[in-house]
């Protein structure tokens, strides 16, 4: 095949057919049942190990690494981790309908996926969404009719569109053999985890909420202020916020993406040129996204399960917090005097971490009462809640500088989980200021 977007060799071609029409397996699984599918998948293994090196089949599916090895690795990594989500399903409370969703997702849609590689990673990603929602949604339903489980359409497409997003994720940040083993898994217990929720998204709801994400995150990619996986963390972010709450708690969290992509460029040349600037053009990636964001993810989840009010101050804080932190650090990177550590005070070269300026300080209460206003604004939060947010954001900003400069500067600690404990401290702190106001 050589066409635009679609440009595969002939081998490939023959691999990418044989792992589409495994696809057919999610079928056949429900037949099995639990215990039936956990040995067809263990015999399946079995005859992968066995497999002659000198055999067509084996050349046919065999990969570089495979041939030195001997060993059809990445397919044996395949059946091993359906075999892993099979034993949940026997010993534990795994529907059997999950496998089936896996099969075909990490098959078909994987296939479509890569037969649009040469249009672009988001665009494939893209592809892989959205054929592994939509064939998941209809082999899914069938495995769940099969084994007498009662699920609602709108249920068994939120799941399923939950798991490609997943996927797709795992599938831009993994490489090799990890996508045959995480990949599977990753999706699968994914799913589960949704189906312990038993919530579910009317379909149009969640199809126009989806395509929303997808335009919003495409601009982001078009102006550099995300790259794919961050296009595609934002997505599953903003689907599942959108999904238990409303779209205003989207738009105030887009709020702080939107404000920190901007200040990130702010005087970019001159940050770069004394080392400090943001990777990548100052596109946030996935660790970025979820380091900054998965606080308030799961507030707003826990609010759509709960209707906890508490839960509404700290997605607050969490979301004031990551905008406080990301305007102090590049908007006072920028200040002319050297920055202080915050432990005690000395001078240090800029983007050291832990370190403050003045200019810093007050770029943080900004950001905080920015996301403060913008919640009250949106009827997000009453306006009682204003100034928790902002004391409980402006904390949250500083306790990051105490984490940065205790841990993250002996490497001891990552930015990115630096960031999220500070959402955290800033959600927590948020929350207790408002109880002692009340």
């Amino acid at each position: 095949m050589n066409q635009k977007g679609v440009s595969v060799n002939i081998v490939e071609a023959r691999r990418l057919t044989l792992r589409a029409s495994f696809g057919l397996v999610a079928l056949v699984v429900p037949f099995l049942g639990s215990t039936g599918s956990l040995f067809f998948f263990l015999f399946l293994s079995l005859l992968i190990v066995l497999v002659n090196p000198k055999m067509h089949v084996f050349l046919l599916l065999a990969t570089v690494p495979d041939r030195k090895s001997e060993v059809l690795v990445k397919p044996l990594a395949l059946m091993l981790s359906l075999t892993a989500l099979c034993i949940f399903s026997v010993v534990s409370s795994l529907p059997l309908y999950v496998v089936s969703d896996v099969i075909i997702i990490v098959t078909l849609a994987e296939v479509l996926a890569v037969l649009f590689e040469s249009y672009g990673g988001l665009t494939s990603s893209l592809i892989f969404i959205l054929s592994g929602g939509f064939f998941g949604f209809l082999v899914g339903g069938a495995a769940a009719t099969f084994t007498n489980v009662n699920a609602s359409a709108d249920f068994l497409l939120f799941v399923a569109m939950i798991g490609a997003l997943v996927g797709a994720l795992l599938r831009t940040i993994l490489h090799d053999i990890e996508e045959n083993v995480v990949l599977p898994l990753g999706i699968g217990f994914a799913i589960w985890l949704f189906v312990g929720f038993d919530y579910s998204v009317p379909v149009l709801r969640l199809l126009l909420t989806l395509l929303f994400m997808i335009l919003i995150g495409y601009a982001l990619g078009r102006v550099r202020l995300a790259d794919v996986s961050g296009v595609l963390s934002g997505i599953l972010m903003g689907l599942l916020i959108v999904s238990f709450t409303d779209f205003r708690w989207f738009v105030l969290i887009l709020s702080f993406f939107v404000i920190g992509g901007i200040f990130t460029k702010y005087k970019y040349d001159y940050k770069r040129a004394i080392g400090i600037a943001q990777a990548g053009g100052g596109a946030r990636g996935y660790k970025n996204v979820f380091g900054n964001g998965l606080v308030a993810l799961v507030c707003a989840i826990a609010f759509g399960i709960t209707g906890n009010a508490l839960l509404i101050v700290a997605y607050i804080g969490a979301v004031a917090t990551a905008t406080g932190d990301t305007l102090a650090s590049e908007i006072g990177q920028t200040h002319k005097n050297l920055p202080r550590l915050i432990t005690d005070l000395r001078w240090v070269p800029h983007g050291t971490d832990g370190g403050i300026t003045t200019l810093g300080e007050y770029s943080a209460l900004a950001g905080a009462g920015a996301i403060a206003i913008i919640g009250v604004i949106l009827g997000i939060g009453a306006p009682n809640t204003a100034v928790p947010v902002i004391l409980g954001g402006f904390f949250g900003a500083n306790f990051d500088s105490v984490l940065g400069a205790v841990f993250e500067r002996r490497h001891y600690l990552t930015n990115s989980s630096v960031n999220l404990l500070a959402t955290v401290a800033g959600a927590v702190a948020a929350v207790i200021i408002y109880l002692l106001l009340l």
